[in-house]
């Protein structure tokens, strides 16, 4: 999707995990999709995937897909943890006799 997104030409090779060709098993061994390879480097983790593209496609040939201001990374986590509490709660009256969109009141992002 980051490939997509910043206009880069690449490669998708869909792999049957049942029957992996053996270039894939020598290329990264124990690891499962989604991986990629640059320059010879392979790279396996989805965050480190996803900060070396950001860091290699980066301005003025490739736009920028992060946050203008890093603070937004971070803005709806409070609102995301109250909501699934909420929603997890198997006990109904733990939740306060608040119905969610009283809840909703109680958090708000602040706009940037």
């Amino acid at each position: 999707m980051i490939l997509w997104l910043k206009g880069v030409v690449f490669n998708v090779t869909t792999v049957d995990l049942k029957r992996k060709p053996a270039d894939l098993q020598n290329l990264a061994p124990g690891t499962h999709p989604p991986f990629i390879t640059f320059n010879g480097e392979v790279k396996t983790d989805v965050n480190k995937i996803e900060e070396f593209l950001e860091d290699v496609l980066s301005p003025p040939k490739y736009i920028k897909l992060g946050a203008r201001h890093p603070e937004s990374n971070t803005a709806g986590m409070d609102i995301f943890a109250k909501f699934s509490a909420y929603i997890k709660n198997s006990k109904p009256d733990g939740n306060e006799g608040k119905s969610l969109p009283e809840r909703k009141g109680e958090t708000r992002i602040q706009y940037f």
